[in-house]
């Protein structure tokens, strides 16, 4: 739907976070006579100053929807809430991509269970070192639809695609990349395969002019990719036209991420020269394995990005042994921690502490699998870091590194801050108080 066509008519917007924000502000702009209602389950949310719409918040904000000539959902609400209701629904992403098909602008959507941030803006930093028209938006940056006047030919948007940005759409990007793929969300979604039917939607409607890149190594982004009519092209760290340690990014695991990325220039006639320079120079973003100094003789690394076990893994494997600290937990989605658990039977990691509430359940992990490591539960980050820093300061076999205490938390962050940024900087501040 084209936002021109909601023009005049009554419209609800569902969720007044980030992106209900924009939508309102968009409809204010492209669709005039547009008469809207916000809907929001938190009593406390107020319209802007001057605002001539209309509030429906608190307990009864789902009532009288069937008033409404279109509903569109904010991303953040999950399908359970709205299994009751049966009038169209639409999202503000579908908007943007129907709004947009006929101003000449091309769209790259990046998904994966992890690595799509720092694909993305690999992408976006070497499309500006080649002087393209470039914006970053969706899951990351500012919502696309804030972004409808800058649509125009030869404008790219690299847009960040959640699982639940995806699961309502009916259009695909142009240009798809698909990083990985494991069990996550599943409590919003409900089960692994309705996870994998949102992600499908990055591929599903493309056409035989479109492309996706996806992780060879990815049983999952495979599947993905193969909904595509158009070509599937796949990428492995073997692909990356640098070596990890020419860069700044921690990890060999950012190779594949740098390889997706290189693909996607290539294809779009960027000079290898432009690509590599714009690699070997590209700032890590914050909370994704990001240094924050030696402090009292321990490096200090945020990974709060970190919300499954896998990424805790991915996380251990980057840093290799060096790693004598770790702090996990949070949110408790029932994962299983046994993988986690095996991985740091196998690490030199000595010391680890246990953010409530999925921090019982990693503890039962550990034991099970007769991990030989010092366990403490906390209760706060702050109690975290003092522990840390009490047992953090082990001696490396080889002396060349400091020795790292490492933020990687393998749950969600909800329940006890409002995001993975809030709780990296709730690390940081902890360890600034030092």
């Amino acid at each position: 739907m084209h936002i021109r066509e909601l023009a005049g008519k009554t419209v609800s917007i569902l969720g007044f976070g980030k992106e209900g924000r924009a939508m309102l502000a968009a409809l204010e702009q492209f669709a005039p006579g547009c008469e809207v209602t916000v809907a929001d389950q938190d009593a406390s949310v107020t319209l802007p100053t001057g605002s001539r719409h209309w509030l429906q918040v608190g307990e009864g904000w789902l009532k009288n929807l069937e008033k409404f000539d279109i509903i569109i959902k904010s991303p953040g609400i999950p399908p359970s809430v709205l299994s009751t209701i049966h009038f169209p629904l639409i999202s503000p992403t579908q908007i943007f991509l129907d709004s947009i098909k006929d101003t000449g602008a091309t769209v790259i959507g990046v998904t994966g269970s992890k690595g799509k941030s720092t694909t993305a803006s690999l992408i976006t930093g070497i499309l500006k070192a080649a002087g393209k028209n470039v914006f970053l938006v969706g899951n990351i940056g500012e919502p696309a639809i804030a972004h409808l006047k800058d649509a125009a030919t030869n404008t790219i948007f690299v847009q960040e695609m959640s699982s639940y940005q995806l699961m309502d759409l009916t259009s695909s990007p142009h240009i798809a990349v698909v990083t990985a793929f494991f069990p996550e969300h599943l409590d919003y979604h409900g089960s692994m395969e309705a996870y994998k039917e949102a992600k499908k939607h990055i591929t599903r409607f493309q056409t035989k002019d479109d492309c996706v890149f996806f992780a060879a190594d990815s049983d999952g982004a495979e599947e993905i990719a193969g909904e595509s009519k158009g070509r599937r092209i796949p990428f492995s760290a073997q692909d990356a036209p640098v070596a990890i340690g020419e860069t700044i990014l921690i990890g060999t695991h950012n190779l594949s991420n740098i390889a997706a990325a290189y693909a996607v220039a290539k294809r779009l006639g960027i000079p290898q020269d432009i690509a590599v320079k714009a690699i070997k120079g590209f700032i890590p973003l914050p909370h994704r394995l990001q240094s924050l100094g030696v402090i009292g003789g321990i490096e200090w690394v945020d990974d709060s990005i970190s919300t499954t076990p896998e990424s805790a893994i991915a996380a251990l494997d980057a840093l290799s042994d060096r790693v004598g600290t770790i702090i996990l937990g949070g949110q408790d989605r029932g994962y299983d921690f046994s993988p986690l658990a095996k991985r740091l039977k196998n690490s030199k990691v000595q010391t680890v502490l246990l953010l409530p509430d999925s921090g019982a359940t990693i503890l039962k992990a550990i034991k099970h699998e007769k991990v030989a490591v010092e366990c403490s539960e906390v209760k706060t980050m702050k109690e975290a870091v003092a522990l840390a820093k009490k047992n953090g300061k082990w001696i490396m076999d080889n002396g060349k590194y400091p020795p790292v205490v490492l933020l990687s938390p393998a749950s969600p962050s909800y329940g006890h801050f409002r995001n993975f940024e809030e709780r990296g900087n709730a690390f940081k501040a902890e360890i600034d108080n030092l």
